[in-house]
């Protein structure tokens, strides 16, 4: 038979996953936005911020009062503090997109100085770290979050690449260094999703093992 704190973990659980889908939506839209510069794509995901922000509240409400009134243990308290860490990390991804779209709005009515590869690409694997850190949390998978975990290396190698590129054409054509400076905030951007997604990954170790694996080598 299943326990009221079985039901409201269940809720709870669902709940974080909403902000997930929500939270990815927006960054997928936000380079989107970047990649076109389409405006209005943009001035969405800025207005979607709020929706997060909620939620997080929302979240961090239930299960403050989950911890008070039902005094969980062992891997009920594991998931309840895994789902509480990762609500914070998907409110700053959150606001993390809302920057990358604010950077489209700067650049209205302007072309890019390329093509946008890396950086979608970069956003691409931010979201296969979210998407497998949440799995790993769902599915009970050790596995899933060292995937997401190991991923995190390809997202820094490419912000650095695409720093040293930018940082080159500043340097080769200095009336691009505003643009420039924007797409490497950007990809600074990214590279802080993807530290994001590895918090949520850690602590779905955490959650599933009992075994905090912070800031091992």
């Amino acid at each position: 038979m299943t326990t009221h704190l079985e039901l409201e973990l269940q809720d709870l659980t669902r709940k974080i996953m909403e902000m997930a889908d929500i939270a990815i939506e927006s960054l997928e839209n936000a380079v989107e936005s970047l990649k076109n510069i389409d405006v209005k794509l943009a001035e969405k995901v800025i207005q979607k911020d709020s929706v997060l922000d909620k939620l997080e509240i929302h979240i961090d409400e239930e299960c403050s009062r989950i911890l008070v009134t039902k005094q969980p243990a062992a891997a009920d308290l594991r998931l309840i503090i895994a789902i509480l860490k990762a609500n914070t990390d998907l409110e700053r991804i959150g606001d993390l997109a809302t920057n990358i779209a604010k950077e489209t709005i700067r650049l209205e009515g302007k072309s890019l100085l390329k093509p946008l590869v890396d950086i979608p690409r970069m956003a691409e694997l931010c979201i296969s770290m979210i998407k497998l850190a949440f799995r790993a949390i769902l599915e009970k998978d050790i596995e899933l979050a060292k995937q997401c975990i190991s991923i995190d290396k390809q997202v820094d190698d490419l912000n650095m690449q695409i720093y040293r590129e930018l940082f080159t054409i500043m340097m080769e054509r200095p009336s691009t260094m505003s643009q420039a400076f924007g797409l490497i905030m950007v990809a600074k951007a990214l590279e802080r999703v993807g530290d994001h997604a590895t918090n949520i990954a850690e602590r779905a170790v955490y959650f599933i093992e009992g075994q905090d694996i912070r800031h091992q080598e």
